[in-house]
């Protein structure tokens, strides 16, 4: 849908020094059509895309040419296996990924849609669920959003592997998470709690919880550094933010939203080839891409979810209250900020391990033990 809100006032708040600044007041209700809070406004005359038509009481499966119930018509289908459908939706809000490779594109770019809308600043927001048939599925596979992607960057045939271009966030199978860059398929990196080639354990050494909504809010937008808010053209690093909220189970209503990490890509040690590599090869005549380590400042203007499993026609996943808006990352609805600068907490997983303490001797000592007080090893 379009946004139908907008600007209420601009104007200069004071002065410091020579420097004026303005902030831009929104009038927009703070909740999506689901009722989950939004961390930022929307950008105006911007485009939405929601999942609220799969909740209109058709029952259906979506195999090569879209979803007709689609209103803007940006459901792509990019997947890989041989299931069918490759997609199937309850009609009550909630749709299952059946095959082994599911890639589920929300392509704003399609010839044939009547509104087109290019994401770049987004806010990414939707609840997973784990299947039962996932259990087996590789490591990397679970609750998987990337943004910024190409058209045709990912999987099915007909497609060009330089136009991937995405960043992902992942909420895993193996319990971990992280942020993956990815320039040319299938070369990609990763990183989290800001260590390049690092994957942080989120559910305290479990693995990621099956029959459970899980709630991801992925956030990406150009930035400037340091991060001053300045005009557009002077931001030319790329900020992500991260939110979880694993406790309503579902329920936005009773929604926690936690932060679990950020990075900012500024083009210095991030690389979006394989093992970190600092070259791209094969996509110079392409889109001139050569550098691994730029950041994608632009990309192709499509979101996507995905996930990876073993097996063709069993659930390996679903989602629901999925929407994505182009947002104006500097902006404020009227009474409040938003983003990581509102946030108080850090996530620490749902079941948080503490390392045990003990002494040279084996006995256990407190946690809060102060230092000099025992001589303690860490097991």
């Amino acid at each position: 849908m379009v946004f139908a809100g907008k600007k209420s006032f601009l104007f200069t708040v004071g002065l410091l020094g020579q420097l004026a600044f303005a902030v831009t007041l929104y009038d927009e209700v703070p909740q999506d059509t689901f009722g989950i809070e939004k961390f930022y406004p929307t950008k105006e005359g911007s485009v939405e895309w929601n999942s609220a038509h799969w909740n209109n009481g058709h029952a259906r499966g979506i195999e090569w040419d879209g979803d007709a119930d689609d209103p803007l018509e940006w459901t792509d289908n990019r997947s890989a296996g041989d299931a069918s459908p490759f997609f199937k939706i309850d009609g009550n809000g909630v749709m299952q990924m059946m095959s082994s490779g599911p890639r589920f594109h929300i392509n704003s770019q399609t010839e044939w849609a009547a509104k087109k809308q290019f994401y770049r600043d987004v806010e990414f927001t939707a609840y997973y669920r784990r299947g039962e048939a996932s259990a087996n599925g590789p490591d990397y596979g679970g609750m998987v959003m990337g943004v910024r992607s190409g058209a045709l960057g990912h999987a099915s045939g007909g497609g060009n592997n330089c136009d991937a271009n995405t960043y992902y966030a992942r909420f895993r199978h193996d319990g971990k998470w992280d942020f993956e860059k990815e320039w040319k398929h299938p070369g990609s990196y990763y990183q989290s709690e800001g260590v390049v080639g690092r994957q942080t354990p989120l559910w305290g050494g479990a693995k990621l919880p099956t029959d459970r909504w899980i709630g991801m809010k992925f956030i990406v937008y150009n930035s400037a550094y340091p991060d001053n808010g300045g005009p557009d053209e002077s931001r030319t690093s790329v900020r992500l933010e991260l939110y979880i909220d694993s406790t309503s189970n579902g329920e936005p209503a009773s929604a926690k939203w936690e932060k679990v990490g950020e990075a900012l890509d500024r083009g210095k040690d991030w690389s979006g080839a394989s093992g970190g590599a600092a070259t791209i090869d094969g996509c110079k005549d392409y889109n001139g891409l050569e550098d691994a380590f730029a950041p994608i400042l632009k990309g192709g203007g499509i979101a996507l979810m995905r996930t990876d499993g073993s097996t063709n026609n069993v659930v390996q996943g679903e989602y629901k209250y999925v929407s994505i808006r182009e947002i104006d990352p500097y902006g404020s609805f009227a009474g409040g900020t938003t983003g990581i600068r509102r946030s108080p907490y850090t996530y620490r997983g749902v079941f948080p391990s503490k390392p045990a303490k003990f002494d040279l001797n084996g006995r256990s000592v407190p946690q809060n033990a102060a230092p000099g007080m025992y001589l303690f090893r860490r097991n």
